[in-house]
């Protein structure tokens, strides 16, 4: 079927957070996109993120960005890959008060052995310190990305409790989003599974991003290599 000329087409961008355990990712994409990707019951007791969660956020009438929310718990760094591999673009969280830490260290190594090609950084929990520890911090997490494919990704300070800096950080996931070259949909369909769990009422469900191709309602699809 050939698009209206007038017909805009919707362009999905997935973003991954990135970065070490309590520096704020999750409460970084509720106050961008309104949802608590933390959904277990573990997760909200333990406060931490155990499992990849997933939210929307509008970016205009033909932009959407998938956010892609996972653990920054050293034992969690499978499901972290698991969340993270098949990303448009990283936002990678670092908090004012602790700076450089050993899984920010790691998930930023782990994005650039996926060729993970954009991304940005979030300097968070800015309401925590005052001007001159956040300018420290963010010194030394420019001194970090030096020769990295986000040695020129913006620094923005951001705080998820006052809601100082969210405006101006969807901004820049926008013009980020905006340069990403689009999708191939016309090749064959590439899905790498992320989970498989059972949710009453639908049946078994499965999660991933989608690498290539495209799916619509009552499409058949195969799993492989069991090629079931």
């Amino acid at each position: 079927m050939t698009p209206h000329p007038g017909h805009r087409q919707m362009k999905h961008v997935v973003v991954g957070t990135a970065g070490h355990i309590d520096h704020g990712k999750t409460e970084l994409v509720k106050a961008l996109t309104g949802v608590n990707t933390d959904r277990f019951k573990e997760e909200q007791e333990r406060g931490i993120t155990i499992d990849i969660g997933f939210a929307p956020l509008p970016l205009g009438p033909d932009l959407t960005a998938g956010f892609v929310d996972v653990p920054g718990h050293e034992k969690f760094v499978k499901n972290m890959l698991a969340g993270i591999w098949g990303i448009d673009l990283v936002l990678l969280v670092i908090a004012a008060d602790e700076s450089i830490m050993p899984q920010t260290r790691e998930h930023f190594e782990i994005c650039s052995l996926l060729h993970v090609k954009r991304g940005l950084v979030a300097l968070t929990k800015i309401d925590l310190v005052d001007a001159d520890i956040a300018e420290l911090a963010a010194i030394e997490v420019r001194d970090f990305v030096r020769g990295s494919f986000l040695e020129e990704a913006p620094i923005l300070p951001v705080s998820s409790r006052t809601g100082q800096g969210i405006d101006r950080l969807k901004e820049e996931i926008g013009k980020a989003a905006r340069q990403i070259e689009p999708g191939r949909p016309s090749l064959l369909l590439r899905l790498p599974v992320d989970r498989v769990f059972s949710m009453r009422g639908f049946g078994t469900v499965v999660t991933g991003t989608l690498v290539s191709g495209s799916i619509a309602e009552g499409d058949e699809v195969a799993v492989y290599p069991e090629g079931k």
